[in-house]
């Protein structure tokens, strides 16, 4: 069996060697681990795969190739180092057996704070496919302690194994050499590029679609925090398809409404969910790690009609919603300008804690959005015929 070590990147595949495994592993920027090495990191991974002699990962072979796979038909294992996430180390594991292959995604958290939320991550991803049974967000399949010892000193992290969205790719908002804005998609494999107006739209419409199919209409709670600066919604294009993905689900919490709303109002909810949609759809961070950036309003038009296309697939499969959901639109409608700018202050007031720098930018976009969210309102079309 081969074991391969690689770190990826826009051009291909880079092959790690022996001096590049011996470097200190970098737990967060700026910060080596006391002893820790980038060999002792890609060898926890290798631990977590190969673990009781392989017996667990021929198990899960078995089921997702629907045979039995012996350990000894496995030929080659490929750990390439992905990229550093918001909290934690994300690589890939390829794996090959006979004819066929599959690649697998591994999350890594060190320290404390990492453990914590992937731990709750997996678990939530673990319950939301329980009870929603939606395609959008990837299967999980194992965490795992995984113990590092050296020179007497030792380590533990967290390793978790997760379906992996094969030929899918983290984009961002960004100019081209003519300073339009544009979205470019960060195709690892093929080369980076840029998505048309049409692609564009349709990424942000079904991204919004897949927030809404996950919003709970009883609770209020929705996957929340997410953010594209993260490369949390994903996407493939496929002989002019697209399809698009949401890697990770950080948290689960219900709507916040203003403190002056005593009661919960299922309707009230929905509206400030559907607000929310639409700022944060606009939010990204400049080459994903930068400082914010606001797009343009084309995305809140995407946005308002992936919103209402959910809602609409919800309602034709009999769940049950607070509001009809044309009785929705034609409420949201009659708002007046005013009205949605009020609304929307309400919304974006709960950045002021979260992300200094997103809340910069959307006080500096935030007169020209209510505009922005009062004409795509007005361009979505009722399904019935008042």
């Amino acid at each position: 069996m081969k074991i391969l070590y690689s770190f990826s990147s826009p051009q291909g595949d880079v092959a790690v060697d022996d001096a590049t495994l011996a470097r200190p592993f970098i737990v967060r920027l700026f910060q080596n681990h006391p002893f820790m090495t980038l060999g002792d990191y890609f060898l926890a991974i290798r631990d977590l795969i190969l673990r009781e002699k392989g017996q667990p990962l021929t198990a899960l072979l078995g089921r997702l190739w629907n045979r039995t796979t012996p350990i000894a038909q496995v030929a080659a294992i490929a750990i390439r180092y992905e990229k550093y996430g918001t909290l934690y180390h994300i690589s890939s594991v390829e794996i090959v057996a006979g004819t066929e292959h599959i690649r697998l995604a591994v999350s890594t958290a060190v320290t404390d704070e990492s453990k914590e939320a992937l731990d709750r991550e997996f678990d939530l991803l673990k319950d939301l496919a329980r009870k929603t049974r939606l395609p959008y967000l990837p299967r999980v399949y194992c965490k795992q302690i995984v113990s590092i010892g050296k020179e007497g000193r030792s380590e533990t992290v967290l390793v978790t194994l997760s379906e992996w969205f094969d030929q899918y790719h983290e984009w961002h908002f960004s100019r081209d050499g003519e300073d339009r804005e544009r979205m470019t998609i960060w195709d690892t494999e093929g080369g980076y590029w840029f998505a048309s107006e049409e692609q564009s739209y349709e990424i942000i419409k079904q991204a919004s679609a897949i927030l809404t199919f996950y919003y709970d209409t009883k609770t209020h709670r929705r996957i929340f925090p997410w953010h594209h600066g993260g490369g949390d919604f994903v996407v493939k294009a496929s002989s002019g398809r697209i399809d698009v993905r949401l890697v990770t689900a950080r948290g689960y919490e219900a709507v916040r409404l203003p403190e002056r709303d005593l009661k919960s109002d299922p309707v009230r909810a929905l509206v400030f969910f559907f607000l929310e949609t639409t700022v944060k759809m606009r939010l990204d961070k400049y080459e994903g790690v930068g400082e914010s950036t606001w797009a343009c309003a084309s995305v809140v038009q995407a946005a308002t009609h992936g919103f209402f296309q959910a809602l609409r697939t919800r309602e034709s499969k009999g769940d049950l919603f607070p509001v009809d959901v044309d009785r929705l639109l034609m409420e949201l409608k009659d708002l007046t300008l005013e009205e949605l700018n009020f609304l929307r202050h309400a919304v974006t007031d709960a950045y002021r804690s979260t992300d200094a720098s997103d809340y910069s930018v959307v006080l500096c976009h935030v007169d020209g959005h209510a505009g922005d969210v009062y004409d795509a309102l007005q361009g979505e079309l009722p399904t019935k015929t008042p």
